[in-house]
């Protein structure tokens, strides 16, 4: 294990794409709260409205994944404290491969993308499709937060990442091999 380990910094489209998607993520997500509270109507939205069959269904169904990307991105921030990636780690960085970093190796993505199609589908509006941007700038970024963590950490990270799946937990894993 060495003390510090660095790798290019992430920049170009990736951390556009990123950056970009994550702040319009938060400003819609603002203004939805505000429009919820205020009791008006998209009326300044309505032109990009979309009108689909079931659409109170669809906007149930994303409440429920913006509450989940909440939860799953929280637990993620509680589970690995002061330990999050750093180009820089220092000596006693921790891996963390408790909590939901038991069964996805990136949570913290996992629940931002399930709040980004949660906020979809509450708006079932066309500018709420901007933050999926974010989705590949993060899916960029992953690789290169990943060179990292296996330069700090070397083989217990590789075993770490042949045992766990980047985004999305496998249905099909059985424990056994998760040991191997």
């Amino acid at each position: 294990m060495k003390p510090y380990a660095e790798v290019e910094r992430p920049k170009g489209i990736f951390l556009t794409l990123a950056a970009t998607g994550t702040v319009t993520f938060f400003a819609e997500a603002i203004v939805l709260m505000f429009i919820g509270f205020s009791g008006d109507t998209y009326r300044f939205l309505s032109s990009l409205q979309l009108h689909v069959q079931y659409d109170v269904s669809l906007q149930l169904m994303g409440i429920v994944s913006m509450g989940m990307g909440v939860f799953v991105f929280i637990w993620s921030v509680i589970s690995r404290g002061r330990y999050a990636v750093s180009w820089e780690m220092p000596e006693d960085h921790a891996l963390i491969t408790w909590g939901p970093y038991r069964y996805v190796r990136h949570p913290s993505y996992l629940g931002y993308f399930l709040m980004v199609v949660g906020l979809f589908l509450t708006w079932l509006n066309l500018v709420a499709i901007i933050p999926f941007i974010a989705i590949p700038g993060y899916m960029g970024t992953v690789p290169i937060e990943e060179d990292l963590l296996v330069l700090r950490f070397g083989e217990e990270y590789l075993r770490y990442m042949q045992s766990t799946d980047r985004f999305l937990p496998s249905l099909f894993r059985r424990k056994n091999d998760a040991k191997r």
